[in-house]
């Protein structure tokens, strides 16, 4: 299972650097064409239909780097209140929905890719096949179930191992949450205390 981590670390770190380099191109073709435009009243249609399908490639492809980081699909409101068999059960609800999503996307993604009238389609400004902007769609899911698939694993091994109840003090030290309420009602009463003196 490592070598299929560290295949998906590189994965995932490809993604980054992607959404990362696609950020830049939108910003650099977004100034300039904002200087065409608005300094000697000229524009270009590809540039906005650039600028439209590194929107997609950022979402899709950047959107799967932060799935695998816990970052795009979480509802924290209730993960953070259970603990123990309800935090697993609820984990593995949340992953198996996402991953029936994503697969179900998947599948039609690529059905419309081969459909006829996108595949022989040609953009207007680009001049290019419209395969191309649909298929970061198709990549950014593909690497959603990807991650989906390994994060049954994560679920399971850290359940297993008693970590998934464990969180984080600021240095990055693990803390049970124990102790991590004790030193928020320390806190607390500190602050009452401080209160309170101020009256006095």
């Amino acid at each position: 299972m490592k070598a299929v981590n560290k295949v998906l670390d590189i994965i995932e770190y490809a993604a980054k650097v992607i959404a990362a380099v696609t950020i830049g191109v939108m910003v650099v073709v977004s100034l300039m064409e904002i200087t065409r435009r608005y300094l000697f009243g000229n524009s270009s249609m590809w540039a906005d239909e650039l600028i439209r399908y590194c929107i997609v490639l950022v979402a899709m492809i950047g959107g799967a780097a932060c799935f695998r980081q816990g970052e795009l699909v979480a509802f924290d409101l209730i993960r953070n209140r259970v603990r123990g068999p309800a935090k697993l059960a609820w984990e593995l609800v949340i992953n198996t929905i996402s991953l029936a999503f994503a697969i179900f996307v998947f599948r039609n993604a690529i059905y419309t890719v081969m459909l006829p009238s996108v595949a022989k389609q040609v953009s207007i400004g680009l001049q290019i096949s419209m395969v191309w902007p649909y298929l970061p769609i198709i990549i950014g899911l593909g690497m959603i179930v990807l991650f989906a698939i390994e994060n049954y694993y994560e679920i399971f091994r850290k359940f297993k191992d008693g970590t998934y109840d464990l969180k984080l003090n600021v240095a990055g030290e693990v803390i049970n949450d124990q102790v991590h309420d004790s030193a928020v009602e320390a806190i607390v009463e500190a602050a009452e205390a401080g209160t309170e003196g101020g009256e006095a």
